[in-house]
């Protein structure tokens, strides 16, 4: 069995499975240690861990210590490189690209392996762009939906609305103070992703909504694929190669 984990800034996303089956799988308080802790002591010792974080350096020391601990594992955390799985980074130092874009643009890629843009809508609004021949363009790291909001409630002096729920208002003027800030703020996000289809206009390029916030921007894309799994599924294509994730030799 294999225990994927997508850990991001607001989700511990987790899934248990074997070669074909999901066997278990849940997602707690990406912050919140002991309830991390609390739903992974309920999984079976898996026989390799995947993980995708962008977490600080302390919470994956953390979640290290305590799976060679509890179960004499020792993780395999998903670093972006030069090329892997038919893709090829377009960082100048790919090691700075988030493990969570990297990994889901090699699931992208596997699935489909024609031009795409790769939409992760969480707490940041991420754009990835690859072209025809597996090349990773770059991309776009903005502020999420959520993100925007609260810092417009937060540094602004008569504009307090209701941080939930997130009515999808689409991007006509708003009548009231809420729905002009959600027409705004999805107008801006939908403004990014076209921008980055622009790029890729003559390739007629696939599209790939993932996040919590995907289902927002599928009714302007109809043609998206939303793909809410894709950062596990692109776990085992990042880490299976490595021979990482797996027990610990001797303890």
């Amino acid at each position: 069995m294999i225990l994927e984990i997508d850990w991001g800034n607001t989700r511990f996303k987790w899934r248990l499975r074997n070669e074909s089956v999901t066997l278990a799988a849940g997602a707690v308080d990406a912050s919140d240690r002991a309830v991390i802790q609390s739903a992974l002591i309920r999984c079976t010792r898996p026989a390799a861990l995947f993980v995708a974080s962008v977490r600080p350096s302390e919470d994956e020391q953390w979640l290290k210590d305590w799976t060679l601990k509890t179960w004499q594992l020792v993780p395999c955390f998903a670093l972006a490189k030069p090329q892997q799985g038919g893709v090829r980074c377009g960082y100048s130092d790919p090691a700075s690209l988030g493990p969570d874009r990297w990994v889901a643009l090699l699931a992208a890629w596997h699935k489909m392996a024609r031009p795409l843009i790769l939409v992760q809508a969480g707490t940041a609004l991420t754009v990835d762009l690859v072209d025809g021949a597996g090349q990773h363009l770059g991309g776009y790291i903005g502020p999420g939906w959520r993100l925007m909001h609260r810092s417009l409630s937060r540094d602004t002096a008569r504009v307090r609305v209701a941080t939930e729920p997130f009515p999808a208002s689409g991007v006509l003027p708003g009548r009231s103070t809420a729905s002009a800030v959600s027409s705004a703020l999805e107008a801006m996000g939908l403004g990014l992703i076209r921008t980055a289809r622009e790029q890729l206009v003559d390739q007629s390029p696939a599209i790939v909504l993932a996040g919590g916030d995907a289902e927002r921007f599928h009714p302007h894309f109809p043609e998206a694929t939303l793909w809410p799994d894709i950062v596990l599924d692109g776990l085992s294509l990042a880490c299976a190669e490595t021979g990482g994730g797996s027990a610990q030799q001797g303890q």
